[in-house]
C-alpha cells in the first residue's frame, strides 16, 4: 500500500514538472526577442554618432557614467538609463540584410549610429504602416519600437549631469571672490541639482567668482550671479573635439540654473588644507635630475689637483709648496730651489 502511494506521488510530481515546463514554452513563444542580449552592467563604453553632429561619448567609471566627448564631465544617470533600455526592446521582425533593400529602408547611409562595447546598431527609416523603427545589426534588419529614438537625437547637454558638483566630488576648502567659504557652506553645495543646463551665449558680466577644490585636488571655477542662481562654468572641452567656443568667452561656458540659491558663507579664518606652493618657492620633495646632481669627483677649473711624491714603499707624500718669502724676510723673493727635495726625480 505504502509503495503504491509513493509511486502515485512521483507520478503527480512528474505531471506538475511537465505542465511548468509547457507553460514555459508558452510564454517563451508568445514573448518576442529582445534586440540585443547584452547586460546594462557589462557596458563600459557609449558611442552616438549623428550625421552633422559631435559623436556623443560616455564611459563608464567606478563612480558612474562620464561624458568622454565633446564635453568632459560627469553624466546623466537618468539619461543613460533611458538610452539603455533598447537592451530590452522587443523585436517585431527580423529579416537577413542581404535579403532588404538598405536604400528604401533608410540603412543606405544611416543618420544615426550607436555602439555598445563593440556592437553596433545603424538606425534607418521608419515603417510607414506600423511607424516602427528599422535597425540594422550583424546581418540582421530588425523592425522595433520607435521609444527609444528621442534619447538617441537628444543633445549632448541631456547627458550631462545637472548636479553643481560631480559626484564622489568631496569639497574640502572654496572662496567667494578670494575669501575662504565656511564648512556649510561647503556641504550646502554638495547637495545642489540645478533645473536645467543651458549653453552661455555671451561673457555674463558684473559676475562673483567662486572656486571649489575637492579632496583629490581637483579645483573648479565659477561664475556665480548676483542673486546665485545662475553659476557659470567654463566647459571642459576634449582635446580631440573641436568646438566653437561662446561669444565674448575663450572656451564654452555651461550655465547651472538652480531652483533654490544657495547660502555661501564666508569664514575669514578657514584654512586651505591644500595651499598652493609658491611659484618662486623650490619644492622640498622634488628629487634632483641626475643630469644636474654635481659630479663628486670632478675637478674645479681654478684648481689644479695636489702635487704628490711617490716614495720606494709606494707611499705617497703630498709636496709642500715652495714659500714665497724667506724666513724673518719677507721682504726678499726666494731663491731658485730654495726648499725642493734635491733627491727627488725630475718633473718630466
Amino acid at each position: 500500500m505504502i509503495i503504491r502511494w509513493i509511486i502515485n506521488l512521483l507520478l503527480l510530481a512528474l505531471v506538475v514538472v511537465l505542465i511548468a515546463a509547457i507553460q514555459r514554452d508558452l510564454t517563451a513563444a508568445r514573448t518576442p526577442p529582445t534586440l540585443s542580449d547584452l547586460v546594462a552592467a557589462d557596458l563600459l563604453l557609449i558611442e552616438i554618432e549623428r550625421e552633422g553632429e559631435p559623436t556623443i561619448t560616455l564611459g563608464r567609471t567606478p563612480s558612474g557614467w562620464q561624458m568622454e566627448a565633446p564635453y568632459q564631465l560627469a553624466a546623466e544617470a537618468q539619461q543613460v538609463k533611458r538610452l539603455l533600455a533598447i537592451l530590452d526592446t522587443p523585436v517585431l521582425r527580423t529579416l537577413p540584410e542581404p535579403a532588404t533593400s538598405r536604400d528604401q529602408l533608410g540603412l543606405t547611409a544611416p543618420k544615426i549610429r550607436l555602439r555598445l562595447n563593440t556592437l553596433e546598431f545603424a538606425f534607418g527609416g521608419i515603417d510607414p504602416i506600423a511607424h516602427h523603427r528599422y535597425v540594422a545589426s550583424e546581418g540582421l534588419v530588425h523592425l522595433i519600437d520607435d521609444r527609444v529614438y528621442p534619447a538617441l537625437i537628444a543633445p549632448p547637454l541631456a547627458y550631462l549631469s545637472r548636479q553643481l558638483l560631480p559626484p564622489e566630488f568631496a569639497p574640502v576648502f572654496g572662496r567667494l571672490n578670494d575669501v575662504p567659504l565656511a564648512t556649510e557652506a561647503l556641504t550646502a553645495l554638495t547637495g545642489m541639482t540645478a533645473e536645467r543646463l543651458e549653453l552661455a551665449t555671451e561673457a555674463p558680466p558684473e559676475l562673483t567668482p567662486v572656486m571649489v577644490r575637492g579632496a583629490d585636488g581637483t579645483q573648479l571655477q565659477f561664475a556665480v550671479s548676483a542673486d546665485r542662481r545662475r553659476w557659470w562654468l567654463a566647459l571642459p572641452l576634449n582635446p580631440a573635439v573641436q568646438l566653437a567656443a561662446a561669444p565674448g568667452t575663450s572656451t564654452p561656458m555651461l550655465l547651472y540654473v538652480l531652483t533654490t540659491a544657495p547660502m555661501l558663507t564666508v569664514d575669514p579664518t578657514a584654512l586651505d588644507p591644500n595651499p598652493a606652493p609658491a611659484a618662486d618657492a623650490p619644492d622640498p620633495t622634488a628629487v634632483p635630475d641626475a643630469a644636474d646632481a654635481p659630479d663628486p669627483t670632478a675637478v674645479p677649473d681654478d684648481e689644479a689637483p695636489p702635487a704628490v711624491r711617490v716614495t720606494a714603499d709606494g707611499v705617497e707624500h703630498p709636496l709642500q709648496p715652495a714659500p714665497r718669502s724667506l724666513p724673518g724676510e719677507p721682504d726678499k723673493e726666494v731663491p731658485a730651489g730654495f726648499g725642493a727635495d734635491p733627491f727627488a726625480p725630475a718633473p718630466e
